[in-house]
């Protein structure tokens, strides 16, 4: 592969990059504040009209699924998920990325065997035809974000891992270099 090709495919992956961030980033948005107007606004419905909203559990419960998985993929992208560094930072940084990348290859086919598995319970659950009471949509698309952010937090590790073994420096995200402390602030 020449150097042109590659630049190509570094800033088609950047670009795919940069459209899932944005994309994740709106929903994440998006459904926070959907969930607060739901809350609210059923709030104010039972207290002034003592009537409650009749979808608000329900919807509240896609709104928590959808934002758990898509913050897991958007955290991922970010090395903003939760990490146990007591061995790790005791390690030399040679150690370090070595571990980092074994880490990532390893969480990499966990995530994306729990999103081979997801796509399973979606085509199992599919035909059974239930639908939410309130508001009759069917409960396997309640779950279908659930597949596809568990690909892409996959992706993610996998692309990390790769870029560990490919480059000099250490990464914690595709986009992140470094033992990830360097903009951590005292608490």
């Amino acid at each position: 592969m020449n150097s042109s090709s590659s630049g190509r495919m570094k800033s088609a992956y950047d670009y795919f990059v940069s459209l899932v961030n944005n994309v994740e980033g709106f929903i994440l948005i998006a459904s926070v504040l959907t969930m607060a107007l739901n809350n609210v606004s059923n709030v104010v419905g039972r207290v002034m009209f003592n009537k409650s909203l009749f979808f608000t559990e329900e919807l509240n419960s896609v709104l928590i699924i959808l934002i758990t998985f898509a913050g897991t993929s958007y955290a991922a992208r970010h090395a903003s998920h939760i990490r146990m560094t007591a061995i790790f930072d005791a390690l030399p940084p040679t150690y370090k990325k070595g571990l980092a990348t074994v880490i990532a290859f390893v969480t990499s086919a966990l995530i994306f065997s729990l999103s081979y598995l997801s796509v399973e319970y979606i085509t199992w659950i599919a035909p059974k035809g239930k639908v939410l009471p309130a508001m009759q949509i069917p409960v396997y698309l309640t779950y279908i974000w659930i597949p596809v952010s568990l690909f892409l937090t996959g992706l993610e590790y996998f692309s990390s891992g790769m870029k560990n073994l490919l480059n000099k420096e250490m990464y914690l995200a595709s986009q992140i270099t470094g033992d990830g402390y360097d903009d951590v602030q005292d608490v």
